[in-house]
């Protein structure tokens, strides 16, 4: 892959966070893109079960799950 026109504030950031990290800077970048990957593939779930949540309607004096996975827990 190759990224053009990079500014160079940008890509001497990058140089300097790649030499903190001990990585090249091909490596910090793929590094700094899988992080970022993974935060978008959290948020997408977050989203969803924020959704599913408000979907479930459940009655304000539903046990809360930290409660229902105790009971749980302790029935083992």
């Amino acid at each position: 892959m190759y990224v053009r026109n990079v500014p160079n504030r940008i890509y001497d950031a990058l140089e300097r966070r790649a030499r903190r990290s001990g990585r090249s800077v091909n490596a910090e970048a793929v590094e700094i893109l899988r992080a970022e990957t993974e935060r978008e593939e959290a948020r997408v779930v977050v989203q969803r079960l924020a959704e599913l949540a408000a979907e479930m309607n459940w009655p304000a004096d539903a046990p809360a799950p930290e409660a229902l996975i105790r009971e749980d827990r302790d029935r083992r």
